[in-house]
């Protein structure tokens, strides 16, 4: 709800309560805190927290992908992919497989990208046709930001919708209808999420490239410098959380 500081003191209660036994929980409250300050565009103290968790718990895959996501939005892309494609040799992560492929995308090599980005399709749509409903959300990242298909983002979208109604999913159903040219629509979602008065950078950034789109330029530009002020690298490279 936008109270960083005091959410960085609450996990940092939580580690002066941990025994030296427990290098597993400190490790996993400093990629928190490390996260805490890459999306507010503080990566040197985020890389400090995550060297941190790495030194006190080697070889945590919930720790690398952290830094491989860092790494991402550094500029340090193939280093990115090569963490990441190390982790999906050993865990089933097709969200994984995705952020290789845009990593690939961002080095320019489009044929390693586009390999990655359909093992990650392939595994979302076989995990849907199981029945299974955690890919949902992926399956509208995919299609808005990977191959910027509207029409199926908003159909995943709105499936989402039906399982749970709360500002994430409707910003990415805002974020679809965005992507299908349905503007007016895209407006009226969006404003639904930020009424939930969550504070995220992402969030804004998304709801600004929305209201400019619908022709409301001042608002959009109020809402995007509010994302900047918030995490000046917002629009970089992020994995699908």
């Amino acid at each position: 709800m936008g109270d960083a500081t005091g959410a960085d003191n609450l996990y940092q209660e939580a580690e002066d309560q941990l025994t030296a036994k427990e290098m597993r929980a400190y490790a996993w409250l400093e990629m928190q805190r490390g996260f805490l300050d890459f999306v507010r565009g503080r990566p040197g103290e985020a890389g400090l927290h995550y060297r941190r968790a790495d030194a006190a718990y080697p070889g945590y895959w919930l720790v690398e992908e952290h830094i491989a996501e860092l790494l991402g939005s550094e500029g340090s892309c193939e280093e990115a992919a090569a963490i990441l494609e190390r982790i999906v040799s050993t865990v089933d992560r097709p969200d994984l497989d995705q952020a290789i492929g845009e990593l690939y995308e961002l080095a320019g090599d489009s044929g390693c990208a586009r390999h990655w980005e359909e093992r990650a399709l392939n595994a979302y749509l076989q995990s849907a046709e199981r029945g299974e409903v955690h890919y949902h959300h992926h399956l509208v990242d995919y299609y808005a930001d990977v191959v910027e298909d509207g029409a199926n983002a908003v159909k995943w979208a709105y499936k989402d919708l039906q399982l749970r109604e709360n500002f994430a999913t409707q910003a990415a159903l805002a974020w679809a209808l965005y992507r299908d040219g349905q503007f007016g629509n895209a407006v009226c979602w969006i404003d639904r999420a930020l009424a939930s008065r969550v504070v995220d950078a992402r969030l804004y950034f998304r709801a600004g490239e929305i209201y400019c789109a619908a022709g409301d330029k001042a608002r959009g530009d109020e809402l995007r410098e509010r994302a900047l002020k918030l995490n000046p690298a917002v629009a970089g490279f992020h994995l699908h959380h």
